[in-house]
């Protein structure tokens, strides 16, 4: 490697309604809310925020109102187990969740369910065989 390494990544992602993916990414995918911003007021006011982040474990995930990208992007996150996969699609289940793929053995040596948010934005969760 060559120069200064990245210390970690944090997506942005677009999404249509703020309000509405902040709804289901904290009721249906377990995230919480870190903070939420937009033009011309404080962090976490009560007005409509078109920026906000959200957060599960050690993952950050950056909502962006019709801004920053497009909606349908991909991201792969990874699990500890296959145990916490099948414990992760439960709780999905249960919190009616946009589950696209069940948990399946992936060719690719993965063990991986696809959740999709409102705006079609993909999360493949799992977990690598063995």
């Amino acid at each position: 490697m060559s120069g200064p390494g990245f210390t970690w990544v944090t997506p942005i992602l677009c999404v249509d309604d703020l309000p509405a993916s902040l709804a289901y990414y904290t009721a249906q995918l377990g995230f919480e809310l870190a903070w939420s911003w937009g033009e011309d007021q404080a962090f976490d006011s009560e007005a409509h925020p078109t920026f906000a982040c959200v957060c599960r474990g050690d993952v950050s995930v950056f909502l962006s109102e019709r801004h920053q990208g497009v909606p349908g992007a991909w991201m792969s996150l990874n699990v500890g187990s296959q145990a916490d996969l099948d414990a992760l699609h439960a709780e999905y289940v249960a919190s009616g969740a946009r589950i696209v793929e069940p948990p399946a053995v992936r060719v690719w040596g993965m063990r991986e369910m696809w959740v999709e948010d409102l705006d079609g934005n993909v999360f493949r969760m799992g977990c690598p065989l063995g």
